[in-house]
């Protein structure tokens, strides 16, 4: 993730626009005035959805009303994007949209049910989660570069783990072959937490995940070779970057935003941004955002939707040199 770039950008200012008027029996000012309807697009319990638990009851302290979470689940995010945006664009369904449903998807699948610039309003970037490049105590490099070197004397390829074809620790090990050469092979799982366990059993050597490889890191089962970010994280500065080793844009995160159906007036989505905003820059949300592996990165909704298109551009020549598609 070019998380300086990010950093950048939250920093301007959304220029103000002219927009139709909401709801004729409702203003802006009174909005609003009945539950919002927050879709995850993934199961309880995934990190997308530990994270709009977190910030769904500040926002909606922010807008002096009620955020209710609904998990759609199923086909990577796909059901409930969908679900979102075939919604009202009254301001009422709103839906976490990630790296994949909004991202490698466009690419991965031959026809999506909706368009990410057509059927959705952006509202805003939340966080922006760094992966980790980590490797099992018996590979012999202590760095990113000897083991782009070790992998390239290995007659088979370096095993990875991953939770399949498409998934971001997949199509990052794609990114990484082809800016450096590194000879990897995918050993795909169901889930990722069969992939960690084998990767501490020392059945694949290497993976690309996020925060949740981090204690096994500390605790020696396992060595993290560098962070696939710009800078490195606040909650592990003792993992340089790739970039620091010499590998430039090799980043991966797996950023979650928030997004509306098409058509939601400017006046609402920027009072859903503010109330984003204002969540996020809670000190206590962001020390709980640090204990899991994730960073705040709020961008407004001009800024945000540039960066999913920068997103969808770059991972879809990942997909087109690789090949990689899903049904």
């Amino acid at each position: 993730m070019r998380r300086r770039k990010l950093l950048q950008l939250s920093g301007a200012c959304l220029a103000a626009g002219v927009a139709p008027h909401v709801r004729a029996n409702e203003s802006v000012e009174a909005y609003p005035s009945r539950p919002i309807k927050l879709i995850v697009p993934f199961s309880p319990g995934s990190l997308t959805d530990g994270t709009a638990r977190l910030f769904a009851p500040r926002m909606a302290e922010a807008l002096k009303g009620t955020i209710v979470v609904e998990n759609i689940a199923g086909a990577s995010g796909i059901i409930g994007s969908e679900t979102a945006a075939k919604a009202a664009p009254d301001g009422y369904t709103l839906v976490m949209g990630g790296v994949t449903s909004h991202g490698t998807l466009v690419s991965l699948m031959k026809k999506l049910p909706y368009d990410v610039n057509r059927d959705f309003t952006p509202i805003g970037l939340a966080v922006a989660p760094p992966a980790f490049f980590v490797v099992h105590p018996s590979v012999p490099a202590r760095n990113l570069k000897e083991f782009v070197e070790w992998s390239r004397t290995q007659p088979q390829g370096v095993s990875y783990g991953s939770s399949g074809v498409g998934s971001s620790g997949h199509l990052t090990a794609e990114l990484l072959t082809m800016k450096t050469g590194a000879k990897l092979v995918q050993v795909p799982y169901k889930n990722v937490g069969q992939a960690i366990t084998d990767l501490i059993a020392g059945h694949v050597k290497m993976m690309i995940y996020y925060a949740p490889l981090l204690p096994h890191v500390r605790k020696g089962d396992l060595r993290a070779l560098a962070v696939l970010s710009d800078q490195r994280a606040s909650f592990a500065p003792e993992v340089p970057t790739a970039r620091e080793q010499g590998f430039e844009n090799v980043t991966s995160s797996g950023w979650v935003g928030v997004l509306a159906p098409a058509g939601l007036s400017t006046p609402i989505r920027d009072k859903l941004y503010a109330a984003l905003k204002l969540a996020l820059d809670d000190p206590g949300l962001r020390k709980t955002l640090a204990t899991q592996g994730q960073e705040a990165i709020p961008l407004p909704p001009a800024e945000f939707k540039a960066f999913m298109n920068s997103e969808i551009t770059r991972w879809g020549e990942v997909v087109r040199v690789s090949g990689a598609t899903m049904e």
